[in-house]
């Protein structure tokens, strides 16, 4: 699963730990967050939220690694990946997901290869 190594990931966007945003964020690019988004995050491509990253809305993109905590839904086309020590409290849809050991996850998940979001 090399696509989900973030060594490949060139990251448009970025909010910073100790940093918040709150709004509509929607872009065409790759995001990180090490800090806290609340609103709407919508991309065409990959979600990176960090340790310290805490997104407190549904995310929807073509990829989603975390390794921080989000409260809300994840709607992914291509794959989820959670790391050690994720904390998602909310569904996840996506076409691929991989769970690593020690993560918390409340919701259910739906593998669903076509037309995800639906």
């Amino acid at each position: 699963m090399a696509k989900s190594e973030q060594s490949e990931t060139v990251v448009s966007s970025y909010v910073g730990q100790g940093d918040s945003f709150h709004g509509d964020f929607q872009l065409s690019g790759a995001l990180r967050v090490d800090g806290t988004i609340s609103g709407t995050v919508r991309t065409t491509s990959q979600v990176i939220i960090g340790p310290t990253g805490h997104i407190k809305t549904n995310v929807e993109a073509d990829s989603v690694m975390v390794s921080g905590r989000v409260d809300g839904n994840i709607y992914a086309l291509d794959f989820v990946h959670l790391l050690k020590n994720a904390r998602v409290m909310g569904d996840i849809v996506a076409a691929n997901l991989l769970v690593d050991e020690g993560v918390i996850f409340e919701g259910r998940a739906r593998i669903n290869h076509l037309n995800v979001g639906n």
